[in-house]
Parts: structure tokens; sequence; C-alpha cells
């Protein structure tokens, strides 16, 4: 998530509709997530998500839920699912489709507890994006077994942000990023980590992840990580 995540992201930049490939731009020096789908997934709780599956079995697995009330412009919670394979060290989510200016979502395991960590993170530049207070997060559910960490939070003020806002009518571009190195102090939300080893990128509506507004609230409500 760190100096060259930002321009790839930026060049690699292009639309799709759900259950499209997505292509993406090689990166210079290191690793590339170069082909993506995104789908529709509803779990038994009812929530629906737009989820997004990278190709590569070494890469996380994201979900996005909104309320179906959500406008374009306002503010609304969102719901964010990483589930990573236990190699990953870290893995983190852009709401606005690059590094610099947008909430940040980075998550790692926890050392050996069984849980993970989310941290709140903003980049004004290309070096380690610092803490960001004007997003927040509920962990709704969170785990590490042999082969893959998971993650669920409710995030409030990943929809809008200062300079930018998600579209609930129209295309969205969001990235990623993963690191294979664990982060420094795994118990903190405020730890340091390394740059990354792979990147991607994807663009598309969030008619996928609408899920009904009082399921979506009742499952924030009473879900606990």
């Amino acid at each position: 998530m760190l100096s060259s995540w930002y321009s790839t992201i930026l060049a690699a930049a292009l639309l799709c509709s759900s259950s499209t490939p997505i292509h993406a731009v090689p990166l210079s020096g290191g690793d590339i997530e170069p082909r993506q789908t995104t789908s529709k997934y509803c779990a038994s709780s009812g929530v629906c998500y737009l989820q997004i599956v990278p190709n590569s079995a070494s890469n996380p697995t994201f979900r996005i839920s909104i309320p179906d009330t959500a406008s374009s412009g306002s503010a609304f919670d969102t719901v964010l699912q990483i589930t990573a394979p236990v190699a990953l060290g870290w893995a983190g989510f852009a709401w606005g489709g690059g590094m610099t200016l947008n909430p940040l979502t980075v998550a790692w395991p926890n050392g050996n507890t069984g849980k993970v960590t989310v941290s709140s993170r903003w980049s004004s530049g290309r070096t380690l994006p610092g803490q960001y207070s004007g997003a927040t997060y509920k962990t709704l559910s969170s785990s590490r077994n042999t082969t893959h960490w998971s993650i669920e939070v409710a995030c409030t003020g990943c929809s809008k942000w200062s300079g930018g806002a998600l579209s609930t009518t129209s295309i969205n571009t969001f990235a990623w990023a993963v690191s294979r190195t664990a982060v420094s102090q795994p118990a903190s939300t405020g730890s340091s980590f390394s740059i990354h080893s792979n990147v991607g990128m994807f663009s598309s509506d969030l008619s996928s992840a609408k899920t009904p507004a009082s399921v979506f609230q009742q499952y924030v409500k009473t879900a606990t990580g």
C-alpha cells in the first residue's frame, strides 16, 4: 500500500460491470493480480454483497454490503468482509480506488489469538498511511484457522470523505493491496507495516451490494466479533 500502488491504480483504472473480468497493468519490480471477477453473494443472514474474487488463490476475497436506502453523495454505513490466505501478513482496501486521499481499511492477524485487527488509515502522500479518525469500525466477525484469516467490519465514514464519496447509482473504483510480511505489532491498530507484495483494482456499481435496510441494520446491530 506504499509508493507504487497509487500510480499503478491510476494507470490500471478500467470500468466493468458485475461478473466481468478485470485486467490490471503490470507493476514494475513486483507482483500484481492480473485478473479479478465480481459477482453477487447473499449469505444466510439475508445480507447481500458485491463479491470480488481474484483468480489467484494467494490473494483475498473481498465483499461489500450497503443498505438499499443509501443514496449517492450521502454518508451511510458500509460492511466490508476480507478473507485472506494465512500466508498474507496484511490486506488493505481503498474505498476511493487509490492509495491517497480516501479511507483505507487495513487488516492483519493478531498473532496466534485467532482474531484479526482492523486499522483505519489515510495517506496524503506515497508514504506509510497514518491512522485516520474519520472512519470508525465495528468488528462483526473475526477468525483465523490453518488456511485463512477473515474479518468482517461495519464502517462509519467509508462512504463519504473529504473530496469524495461512493455512488449508489454509477460506477465506483476500488483498490486493494497485500503483503506476505507480518506487521510489527499485530495487536495494535497503529502498527507499521511493510510495502505491498501484490496490488489490484476493480470498478463496479453497487447494485449487487444492496441489502434491505432493516436486514442490514439488524445484522450490524447484533453481530459481534
